[in-house]
């Protein structure tokens, strides 16, 4: 990400926060902030941590459907890296753990992209199932986004699925390409099968679920509580809301849709707007927080295996005795 990017990303992100914080009056939201119990809190960020760990279940079956094996530690790192790509535009900066699995495992690109690529489709079944929970009480517009979305990933799963998907790579824009795509559209059909899918949307659904929970357990701590059943929906329908904006880590359109839904169900302006800081504090940031860390993690390991002393002893040895092969 460049400078100006990144600068322009913590200014929305300011921006976003003062105009939440004022829309539920200054006074009154930065008091619900400063005394909201911090056993509430905490509470919140383990289950967001329940989010990551259901998901890196997922990331980790998707790659052994596809015979990938990465070793434990460096595979929990690349994954957990890919949180800090959580504030990109539908999260496609997460396309990050394909590069990094190609650098530290030799994994080629276009394999691992494709478990990419299906983790967003199901969090997108996820997430609209979960929302479809409150169906009932959502607005026409978000119906309509709902449905929209269970289109698009019921034809993008028929298209994966199906042997007859790959014609579309006899098309001639596409036909230069045609062995790449081919394998690529092989390996999604692994991905899509039934027997994959079914454990991939449970997983899916459940990491979705721990932080529609979140929201709920935030809102008690407000003493402004609503029933898990029309928090978690709400939190669902947010999430996807701010996923179709193709904003920054869904920016707007998430805290937008949850105040208004939440106002909708009965919460005062106040505590709609500081559950909404909360959560988005202990979902969104704490996973990008938590990318940056393993990030950097990753990094330091690779500069202590390039500088390590029996690294670089053994080097100075294959330089200087030619009966040795060289590793490389």
């Amino acid at each position: 990400m460049t400078n100006w990017k990144l600068l322009l990303l913590i200014i929305l992100a300011v921006l976003v926060f003062v105009g939440v914080a004022g829309y539920g009056d200054f006074r009154e939201t930065f008091g619900n902030l400063s005394q909201f119990p911090i056993s509430y809190l905490l509470g919140a960020l383990g289950l967001a941590a329940l989010n990551y760990v259901l998901r890196y279940l997922r990331w980790s079956f998707y790659l052994r459907v596809l015979d990938i094996r990465v070793p434990l530690v460096l595979n929990c790192l690349v994954f957990l890296s890919g949180l800090a790509m959580s504030i990109t535009p539908g999260k496609a900066g997460e396309f990050l753990k394909s590069y990094l699995l190609r650098d530290r495992a030799s994994v080629p690109v276009a394999r691992s992209a494709l478990v990419v690529v299906m983790e967003r489709l199901t969090d997108v079944i996820a997430v609209v199932l979960l929302a479809a929970i409150g169906l009932a009480s959502l607005p026409l517009f978000l119906l309509l986004v709902l449905a929209a979305a269970l289109l698009l990933c019921g034809g993008a799963l028929v298209l994966f699925a199906s042997r007859r998907g790959s014609r579309i790579f006899d098309l001639p824009v596409l036909r230069r390409w045609r062995t790449d795509l081919q394998a690529s559209h092989d390996g999604l059909r692994r991905l899509a099968a039934p027997r994959v899918m079914a454990p991939a949307v449970l997983l899916g659904a459940g990491a979705w679920l721990s932080e529609g929970m979140a929201l709920w357990l935030i809102l008690r701590g407000l003493e402004a509580g609503i029933p898990i059943a029309q928090a978690v929906p709400i939190y669902a329908a947010a999430t996807l809301v701010g996923a179709v904006s193709a904003l920054p880590g869904g920016l707007i359109g998430t805290e937008g849709s949850m105040i208004a839904l939440l106002q909708q169900s009965g919460i005062s302006r106040a505590a709609a707007s500081s559950g909404t800081l909360l959560v988005r504090l202990a979902t969104l940031w704490f996973a990008v927080a938590v990318g940056l860390l393993a990030l950097l993690w990753l990094h330091r390991f690779k500069n202590m295996a390039a500088t390590s002393p029996d690294s670089t002893a053994s080097s100075d040895s294959e330089a200087g005795d030619p009966a040795l092969p060289s590793a490389r």
